[in-house]
């Protein structure tokens, strides 16, 4: 009775969403998100507003969780940003992370954004949604309603989401241009998503790019991996929006002092994806690089998770990515 009370639960969640034809692959995570997020939202020390437009477009939309004993004092915010290859997903995919960031306590919003949904190019419209978002967050996440800390974000984001995440965060000119000021972002919180969409950046060791052999057997490897990046890049390939769409080439050109003070970056250890790791270190190897000292940086293997394991870690408050995003969200 019970697995089918729960199968029940998830389609009644899934019966709101508007139809995606999902790969295979992606199935099952579908449907264990979305089972996730059915139980958040039954949680009852949890409030929620679904649907809240930030634009005009359908869907341009986001959640507002929060805890249902709301505090006195104003809130810090997490944007928790779904994954999805950029060409799927919904924002209820990312929901049930509001079991633990609301127990900080903290404002968690969920934002939906343009997809390619197999079909087109969906940069850079994807993140210049996010951006509108976050700029709602800014206007309106200290309003009575909600009593959020436009002042103390956090950006967090699972795979494709990540990458959009780290998009924004580490773009300030980005930020200040669509009115969020770079200095409200106080960390980013990167789960298993790619830094930099280069052929190099895909390189399992930096030297072999360099060197002459490896740079033809890299860029034989870019040809297979760049149909998964068609909604991001294009195709052909644009390299324009490659450059745009890969905040690991761009560092240099940041001013140090306006980036997040913590980039948090996490991955699998157990069947992740293999750029994830390779990226993740050369993150941290460019920002310790910046002229006046980047942010600080911390790596989190997930040992035994994979690729989609690693966004359940939200769901696991016991566990070192909760631990860790906890201890931001209550010093700032």
């Amino acid at each position: 009775m019970v697995p089918l009370l729960a199968a029940l639960l998830v389609l009644s969640l899934k019966a709101t969403l508007k139809p995606q034809l999902l790969p295979t692959f992606l199935k099952p995570y579908d449907e264990k998100a979305l089972k996730l997020t059915e139980a958040a939202l039954s949680d009852d020390a949890l409030k929620v507003t679904r649907g809240i437009a930030y634009r005009p477009g359908e869907h341009q939309t986001l959640d507002v969780w929060a805890p249902a004993a709301r505090p006195s004092a104003p809130m810090p915010i997490v944007i928790g940003i779904h994954g999805g290859g950029w060409d799927f997903g919904y924002r209820e995919w990312a929901g049930f992370g509001a079991q633990s960031v609301c127990e900080a306590p903290a404002l968690y919003i969920t934002p939906a954004y343009t997809l390619g949904l197999g079909e087109r190019q969906a940069w850079p419209a994807s993140r210049d949604d996010l951006l509108t978002a976050l700029r709602w967050v800014v206007n309106h996440a200290a309003d009575g309603e909600f009593g959020g800390d436009p002042s103390r974000l956090v950006i967090t984001g699972h795979s494709a989401g990540a990458h959009l995440a780290a998009c924004l965060g580490l773009d300030p000119p980005l930020l200040r241009a669509a009115g969020v000021p770079p200095s409200a972002i106080k960390a980013l919180f990167l789960v298993s998503g790619p830094v930099g969409l280069r052929a190099q950046d895909f390189a399992p060791r930096r030297w072999l790019w360099r060197f002459w052999v490896g740079r033809p057997l890299i860029s034989w490897l870019y040809r297979k991996v760049a149909p998964n990046l068609r909604a991001v890049v294009g195709a052909p390939v644009d390299p324009a929006a490659v450059l745009a769409a890969s905040p690991l080439a761009r560092l240099t050109e940041q001013d140090p002092a306006a980036l997040p003070p913590l980039v948090h970056v996490a991955y699998g250890g157990k069947g992740d994806f293999p750029f994830c790791k390779p990226q993740a270190m050369r993150l941290e190897a460019e920002l310790s690089r910046l002229e006046g000292g980047g942010p600080r940086v911390e790596l989190l293997e997930l040992e035994e998770c994979d690729h989609f394991g690693t966004h359940w870690a939200l769901a696991d408050t016991e566990g070192p990515w909760c631990a860790a995003l906890r201890e931001v969200l209550q010093d700032n």
